[in-house]
């Protein structure tokens, strides 16, 4: 995988975690004011740790995509960093379902308003995977069926030249097996690359 598609894929990565975390914030915010006494500080409380690794999280998505772009080193670092923060997400997350205990409609709404975005986020990158496999697949198919021709171009020459000589047969017949194993090769990677694509998506 080259570091170009990884850092892009560890953005992809890095969008989810933003698009998880925005979902459980706002789910959150909409829920706290449900609660009482104890229970509502300790929510607030929670609500506040979200928002403030919300925005880290925000800080290095943005550093990841930066460096996605201009395909430099460091993404490793910001992703490091991101997944260091998303442990203080989940924690403040756990902080507010413990806080919100009693509420139980109230935590079912978090905590389907969360997969509902960890779904769209799966989604978009199933996607993306799908796309680049048959962008993939057409390259291939183009490449091989391009080398085809070649093949079929050398073979009509091969027959046209048949009655001519006996020195253009020898010429045509080398001309030929140096087509055919042009398009083996090229079968062979047309096969490889399909394999590849392939094996993005499943």
């Amino acid at each position: 995988m080259s570091n170009q598609s990884q850092a892009h894929e560890t953005v992809a990565w890095a969008k989810q975690r933003l698009d998880d975390v925005d979902a459980i914030i706002s789910e959150v915010e909409k829920t706290a004011g449900k609660l009482k006494d104890g229970a509502r500080v300790q929510a607030d409380a929670a609500l506040a740790r979200l928002q403030a690794s919300r925005a880290k999280v925000q800080d290095y998505y943005d550093v990841l995509r930066s460096e996605a772009d201009a395909v430099k080193g460091g993404a490793e670092e910001a992703q490091h960093a991101l997944e260091t923060e998303w442990v203080e997400v989940e924690s403040a997350f756990q902080s507010f379902l413990s806080a919100a205990k009693d509420q139980a409609e109230t935590v079912r709404g978090v905590v389907v308003a969360r997969a509902e975005a960890q779904r769209r986020s799966w989604a978009a990158s199933f996607n993306k995977l799908r796309e680049q496999a048959e962008d993939a697949v057409e390259k291939a198919r183009g490449e091989f069926d391009a080398a085809i021709k070649r093949l079929t171009d050398e073979a009509e020459k091969f027959q046209a030249r048949i009655g001519e000589a006996k020195d253009a047969g020898d010429e045509s017949w080398t001309a030929v097996k140096a087509g055919l194993a042009d398009a083996k090769a090229v079968h062979d990677r047309t096969i490889q690359k399909i394999k590849d694509a392939l094996s993005k998506v499943l």
